[in-house]
């Protein structure tokens, strides 16, 4: 299906589409959001919501371009909030804008109403159904499809005005013509697609993207001259767009009155209904079903900064009174459109977990009792039980539990707190102390609770705090002694921009400071003691040098005497 994508870079893992997703159709797979395609309804809550923009519609400009390229002819069937979408000094003008992109003439889906409008009132009249839902919102049909199947039985067997306008163009001017419908709703690109209709809408563009491709083209409504629309006057069909639209009609020609009317718009609102239609709770209701909160006029693709709700609704009133004047129109459904539709249970099966299996999945995020069991919500899911459910059907990860997570990520801090040899002292811009861990309260004999929210200086020196929080340049390894409590330390203070502290970690070093001292203090007398040996050594060198040289010199002279001796003997002889 593909009609709504999302940007995997861009999920940031709030899980804020789940939670206004209303029937759960999103799955968190690695820690990113996607759609699960055969459950969802295009109800378009999930684009509005995401703050990250990760989501984006399935754009068929492209698509459209080549349409009015190849066709013989392009038709535009308008949907008439139109109106409240774009701002315009005349009606007129959105016509004459389409033609400038090329297309050849343009229609309002008003017309199609028309002829749905009628095909209520002949099954009001006949009376067999015990209650009646309008089947002109394909969301509602998609909602009733997928969801509440027992239900189906009670929705109009009626194409939407998009189908009907569809049919009527193609059965007028042949069916070799496109038509393209423009308005404000996401999944009126799935009805499009419908196999049960398949080849009579061929390509559906949002008002967004119309809106995109007047820019791209340089095109300016206020500039364009009013053309006229091609085909009767819808009158009163107008009205469609907004709430107790369609029950204006049926009462404008007196429909059968023996079902009472009552319009519901809002996805929440018509589950409500739906779920008491299913415990047969009503009879003998017509129920105009709208999904979005104040009909068409807030679809999910209108454009956007629209202005006022109710001068959007004030536009449409005037422009279908101030036509034809109310009631008054000229297009009548006496031609033969086909407009039936068969409605399918088309019901995603999913696989419900056993109460044990519950149990053991809540135990594994902390909620081992119904106690521990918050349902907050933070999740997406209106209960820890529902998410529970969620996670057995692969739709969410386990650990997608805020209370859960913030308890573990604080307990493992407190741990490290608690269980680290160093000091931690965090502080803010002005000093203030903000963390202050057990050792801390052992170096300044001072219990954390009294230490917070005191300024540092009370208790150190903090210029090397001070010069971190002003140039952001961490400081490692500084050795620092506070004699006034008798330790030696040695600090890396670090500046933390997300929090917006400055957080000191100190190392007592004092023993290890003491130790090297006396290993110093060792050494120093070792070398002392190896110099004195050194001294006592060459004095004994010298003693023995100096009685060796007078030994040697009374040798000599003796030798000296006994050779001349010798000499002088063998001399006499001679």
């Amino acid at each position: 299906m593909g009609f709504i994508n999302f940007k995997k870079a861009n999920c940031k893992n709030c899980y804020k589409c789940v939670r206004v997703c209303p029937i759960k159709a999103i799955r968190v797979k690695d820690e990113q959001a996607e759609i699960i395609e055969n459950a969802c309804i295009l109800c378009g809550k999930c684009l509005k919501a995401c703050p990250q923009h990760a989501k984006s519609i399935r754009s068929d400009i492209d698509r459209v371009k080549c349409l009015i390229k190849a066709a013989g002819k392009a038709f535009v069937s308008l949907a008439p909030s139109f109106i409240g979408a774009f701002e315009l000094q005349e009606a007129g003008q959105i016509v004459g804008a389409l033609k400038a992109l090329g297309f050849d003439e343009v229609q309002e889906t008003a017309l199609g109403a028309v002829y749905v409008s009628e095909a209520y009132r002949d099954i009001m009249k006949q009376g067999r159904m015990e209650n009646i839902i309008s089947s002109a919102c394909s969301m509602v049909n998609e909602l009733i499809e997928k969801y509440y199947p027992e239900v189906i039985p009670y929705l109009a067997p009626v194409v939407s005005p998009m189908i009907a306008h569809g049919r009527l163009i193609k059965d007028s001017l042949g069916w070799d013509t496109k038509v393209v419908f423009i308005g404000p709703c996401i999944s009126k690109k799935m009805e499009a697609e419908d196999f049960r209709d398949e080849g009579v809408i061929d390509a559906v563009l949002t008002f967004d993207e119309l809106l995109r491709w007047f820019e791209q083209e340089n095109i300016r409504l206020e500039e364009q001259e009013p053309l006229e629309f091609y085909g009767d006057n819808p009158g009163v069909a107008r009205y469609y767009p907004v709430p107790n639209g369609i029950l204006k009609n049926l009462k404008h020609k007196n429909a059968n009155t023996s079902y009472c009317t009552v319009s519901v718009d809002g996805i929440e609102q018509c589950i409500e209904v739906l779920e008491a239609l299913k415990k047969r709770q009503l009879k003998g209701y017509f129920i105009e079903m709208n999904a979005c909160t104040g009909g068409c006029l807030r679809g999910p693709a209108m454009p956007g900064s629209l202005g006022l709700y109710f001068k959007q609704l004030q536009k449409v009133r005037e422009y279908a009174n101030g036509h034809s004047g109310l009631g008054e129109n000229t297009a009548k459904a006496d031609k033969g459109i086909y407009l039936k539709k068969v409605f399918l249970d088309r019901s995603i099966k999913q696989p419900i977990p056993d109460e044990a299996t519950i149990r053991e999945i809540l135990k594994k995020i902390g909620k081992a009792t119904e106690a521990q069991e918050l349902n907050c919500g933070t999740c997406g899911y209106p209960s820890c039980r529902a998410k529970a459910i969620a996670v057995y059907q692969g739709k969410v990860e386990l650990y997608m539990c805020l209370p859960y997570m913030r308890e573990r990520a604080e307990s493992l801090a407190n741990v490290i707190l608690k269980a680290t040899p160093n000091i931690i002292i965090a502080v803010d811009n002005n000093m203030e102390i903000q963390e202050f861990n057990a050792e801390a309260e052992k170096m300044f004999q001072m219990c954390r609770d009294i230490a917070i929210g005191k300024k540092l200086y009370e208790l150190i020196d903090t210029s090397d705090f001070e010069r971190v929080w002003a140039t952001h340049e961490n400081i490692f390894g500084k050795k620092v002694e506070y004699k006034e409590y008798g330790v030696v330390t040695e600090q890396d203070i670090i500046y933390v921009e997300d929090q917006q502290l400055v957080m000191a970690i100190i190392r007592d070093i004092t023993r290890e400071e003491r130790q090297a001292h006396q290993m110093y203090k060792i050494k120093a007398e070792t070398v002392e003691m190896a110099q004195k040996v050194i001294d006592k050594q060459m004095t004994v060198v010298q003693q023995i040098a100096s009685l060796l040289g007078e030994t040697t010199a009374e040798t000599k002279v003796t030798l000296t005497k006994l050779k001349d001796m010798i000499l002088y003997d063998e001399e006499d002889r001679r």
